[in-house]
């Protein structure tokens, strides 16, 4: 039997030992961190390409191959908020889109696919901002969305401090983010939607116009197109009234139009002669369930814009949809007719549950667009610039779901058809519905028979 010295020796032998073997185990893996927070990159972006992540499958034998390298791009969609209804159809549509395209990429034979990252923007702008940051410092360099010029702006700021990314927006149209930079818009800007309503009130015969807007950059931007383009026609705005879109109740400003209305009455002007424009979020639904407690507010022309058309906050509020249908609400906003417009578009209205907007088109579009672009500049590894640069060529064939898009010299879309639409009461509950379409082509007014649009 060996002595405890002897014992005591072997023991610390194995102590050693083990102690080495731990160290030698660890050694190469570097610390352990936990980071928290949204880290913000440098001005100077450090890389311009899309981070790639690679797939490795295995096969049925048990075999590796080659996996596919997925290139992501960041959603940035307003699924809580002011445009919430919006940014559910919104998500549906790119995430069709992107199925659809790797659909594509499948049948070529690509090594690669797209990736779509969804987040909520909350229809607000500094989340924006901050989501999109997250998304960067994850070495996403393209984006869809985000959907208001509010949100928007903070995106195009980053861009022009540095930040490398392309970005196409489905939905903004604020004309003060016509810059060239490499941030894209596919709806015209609200200068060209100024001239189709002004021109929808002289067809339906409208000399007097009131004006109910949102008091932020958009509200005040498409307002003063209105004003600017009617003018030009020769048509008069009575009244210019702006609202807090975040007050508790908008009974002041409904009131201040209810006496505008009374004192063109009372100036021999005839009701079918006037018109109040409400250029609005969803706090529509609020402002039309106020005006219906007035008869004389019921008794004049109203319309609404693209910020409204297909708000189902409208549609999901009795008092409001029913005012809408009684005064024939028009809301304006961008919409062609295609081959493959009915396709997609009954396709997101059957998993939704409800009327897309016509955004949401866009968003396929741009999904569509941005996947083309990346291949045509090298695929997973494509650099911003290149892809930047690819976008225009790709739209001089690109014939989509909302038709040509044709930009202009700042990447804005130059104009296009709109579609008029307004909510009819139906067998089924109330519905929104195209009844008119301003022709780009003619700059007219014309009747749309049918529902072009019904699914089976």
């Amino acid at each position: 039997m060996a002595s405890a010295k002897v014992w005591a020796a072997v023991i610390i032998v194995i102590i050693i030992i083990i102690g080495a073997a731990a160290y030698l185990a660890t050694r190469g893996k570097g610390p352990t961190t936990t980071t928290t927070g949204t880290a913000s990159p440098t001005t100077t972006a450090p890389a311009t390409t899309s981070t790639p992540t690679k797939t490795t499958t295995t096969t049925a034998a048990g075999g590796a191959t080659t996996g596919l390298t997925y290139v992501k791009i960041g959603a940035l969609l307003p699924l809580t908020g002011d445009l919430a209804s919006f940014g559910k159809a919104n998500k549906a549509a790119v995430l069709l889109a992107a199925k659809d395209f790797n659909a594509y990429l499948a049948k070529k034979g690509a090594n690669w696919r797209i990736k779509i990252i969804v987040v909520d923007t909350m229809t607000d702008p500094e989340t924006a901002r901050e989501r999109f940051d997250a998304l960067y410092s994850q070495g996403i360099r393209f984006f869809i969305g985000p959907m208001s010029s509010a949100e928007l702006s903070k995106i195009v700021s980053l861009v022009h401090q540095g930040y490398k990314a392309v970005v196409i927006s489905q939905s903004s149209t604020a004309p003060s983010l016509a810059l060239k930079d490499t941030v894209f818009r596919f709806p015209p800007p609200d200068e060209f939607q100024g001239k189709v309503l002004a021109t929808l009130y002289k067809h339906d015969g409208v000399k007097y116009v009131i004006i109910i807007y949102r008091n932020d950059d958009w509200g005040r931007g498409l307002s003063g197109y209105v004003k600017e383009y009617f003018t030009k026609a020769g048509g008069k705005v009575y009244d210019m009234i702006p609202y807090d879109p975040k007050a508790a109740n908008f009974d002041n400003i409904v009131e201040q139009a209810r006496d505008d209305v009374q004192a063109l009455l009372k100036k021999g002007v005839k009701p079918s002669e006037i018109g109040i424009e409400l250029i609005a979020f969803e706090e529509a639904a609020k402002i039309l369930e106020t005006a219906s407690s007035y008869k004389v507010l019921a008794e004049v022309h109203w319309y609404g814009s693209d910020g409204t058309a297909f708000s189902q906050a409208v549609l999901q509020s009795s008092v409001a949809a029913s005012f809408a249908a009684k005064v024939h609400w028009k809301n304006t906003i961008t919409f062609s007719i295609t081959n493959k417009t009915s396709k997609v578009f009954c396709t997101l209205k059957k998993e939704i549950g409800y009327t897309p907007d016509p955004y949401s088109l866009i968003a396929y579009d741009a999904v569509w667009v941005m996947g083309l672009a990346i291949e045509k500049a090298g695929g997973p590894k494509a650099t911003v610039d290149a892809v930047a640069k690819a976008i225009p060529e790709v739209l001089k064939t690109y014939e989509g779901v909302t038709g040509k898009i044709v930009l202009n010299q700042y990447g804005d879309r130059a104009g296009s058809d709109y579609g008029i639409f307004e909510i009819v009461k139906t067998p089924s509950g109330y519905q929104w519905q195209i009844t008119e379409l301003y022709k780009f082509e003619t700059g007219q007014i014309v009747e749309v028979k049918g529902n072009p649009l019904s699914c089976k």
